[in-house]
């Protein structure tokens, strides 16, 4: 409706706000105003934080950011909508199976991957409503990414997990001041971005 003026990068942070909120999620609200990036290059993903990645990594990668701990595991929360696929977890599924994870959910995961790699699991029983539930399949060992379980296993981040699997409004609100932080960071204004024609590439 606003070519030129609303930025792709403003319209996929409200896309993510609209998801949160229709699936039940909370309602919050975030600044707008940021430009898009003048380069969009593949290889810069390889800063996103991996699905093997072990708790003390993931609060590495996420405090270079200036994020804590704690918005590390609320972001995560995030897995409580949508699913993974086969090619992110199998390796957990080798001889011998990750020891972290229940048994019987190692069969689940297992029966999904005879699928193939692009064969899906839901992050947790209720994929598309956005809930605790996600860190209750934790306490149960059973998260679907290694990424997932490793935040139960690790002392810095179980309390964390605890708390938000027993008190949803505590991980809602703990969730979207996390969202407005990371909404925050590396902001392009004036000629350091852009507005693009189209979101899939630069102008």
């Amino acid at each position: 409706m606003c070519p030129g003026v609303v930025s792709c990068a403003d319209i996929i942070a409200m896309a993510a706000r609209e998801a949160v909120s229709w699936s039940g999620g909370p309602v919050y609200d975030i600044p707008k105003g940021r430009k898009d990036g003048r380069r969009s290059k593949i290889e810069d993903t390889i800063n996103l934080p991996f699905p093997t990645f072990n708790a003390s990594e993931l609060i590495g990668v996420f405090g270079q950011r200036g994020f804590t701990a704690q918005d590390m595991v609320a972001l995560s929360g995030a897995h409580t909508l949508g699913v993974s696929r086969c090619s992110s977890f199998k390796s957990r599924l080798s001889d011998p199976v990750d020891p972290t994870m229940d048994s019987d959910f190692s069969k689940t995961l297992a029966r999904t991957c005879r699928g193939g790699d692009n064969a899906e699991q839901p992050f947790d029983m209720t994929r598309n409503n956005f809930d605790s539930f996600y860190f209750q399949a934790l306490q149960r060992k059973a998260g679907v990414l290694f990424s997932d379980q490793t935040l139960y296993n690790h002392p810095k981040t179980r309390a964390i997990v605890n708390n938000y699997a027993m008190n949803q409004a505590m991980f809602f609100l703990d969730f979207q001041q996390a969202m407005v932080k990371m909404s925050l960071l590396d902001v392009k204004e004036g000629s350091k971005g852009e507005v693009r024609a189209d979101c899939r590439k630069v102008n």
